[in-house]
């Protein structure tokens, strides 16, 4: 009887996998970092639900009360754009080890009470641009005005979030000027996150992948803005580099 006989490199192969499969080894830490994704994408999602409610239960409609409550259930957009983009830096900066769901609740808490102000702004514009498009929505030239605007606003509050988790919230005009500084400097980077921010809301329209997508979509943008920032120089970009 002949015993079998071991490969040479069995023993090495056996340990290579033995790391990777360790509870501290790179399959772990992927899997971690995949979750801490997940946690931000489903807190920036539960957010919004004062919007997905207004959706459900009235839906767009040309009526005074249905333009006040859609542009009011937009009120925690902006806090939650915050948060995002905090909790995604730290995201990028720690992965695995970020604590990135708990960076957001307490990043949303803080822009609640110091980003109201521009939570109130927003609301204001999207109220205005709502009553055009039910007065107007049948001009072709008004539809273009609208949806020029509502970009411009999109980068603004973008512009007006990095700004305010770079530097700290300051005083409204001091955030808002600067915001629009770095955007008139760096035009093509506030192009770049309308592109990112209309990329991932087609992305949830694919056929297979579009359904699950939203649920890690909120924290691949968040970090993907950052990387644009840092890789187009965005003149915040030491700033924006530190973690909360």
């Amino acid at each position: 009887m002949t015993a079998t006989a071991t490969p040479p490199n069995a023993g090495g192969a056996v340990a290579r996998v033995r790391a990777i499969l360790a509870l501290d080894g790179p399959l772990a830490a992927l899997l971690l970092t995949v979750f801490q994704y997940f946690l931000v994408s489903v807190s920036f999602i539960g957010c919004l639900v004062p919007a997905f409610a207004f959706e459900a239960l009235v839906g767009w409609q040309a009526t005074h009360l249905a333009l006040w409550l859609g542009a009011l259930s937009l009120l925690p957009l902006v806090p939650a754009g915050y948060a995002l983009l905090r909790s995604s830096r730290r995201l990028l900066a720690e992965r695995g080890d970020a604590r990135a769901g708990r960076q957001f609740w307490r990043s949303f808490a803080q822009g609640c009470r110091t980003l109201w102000w521009a939570a109130l702004a927003q609301t204001v514009v999207v109220l205005l641009l709502a009553y055009d498009f039910a007065l107007f929505g049948s001009s072709d030239a008004v539809m273009l005005l609208v949806m020029g605007a509502a970009a411009l606003a999109a980068a603004v509050l973008v512009g007006v979030c990095i700004v305010a988790a770079a530097r700290g919230v300051q005083r409204p005009i001091e955030t808002i000027a600067v915001a629009v500084r770095v955007m008139a400097r760096r035009p093509h980077i506030a192009l770049s996150w309308l592109l990112l921010i209309a990329l991932g809301l087609a992305a949830t329209t694919l056929p297979l992948a579009g359904a699950a997508l939203p649920l890690f979509l909120p924290a691949l943008l968040g970090v993907g803005i950052h990387v644009c920032n840092d890789a187009l120089r965005l003149p915040l970009n030491d700033e924006t580099r530190r973690t909360p």
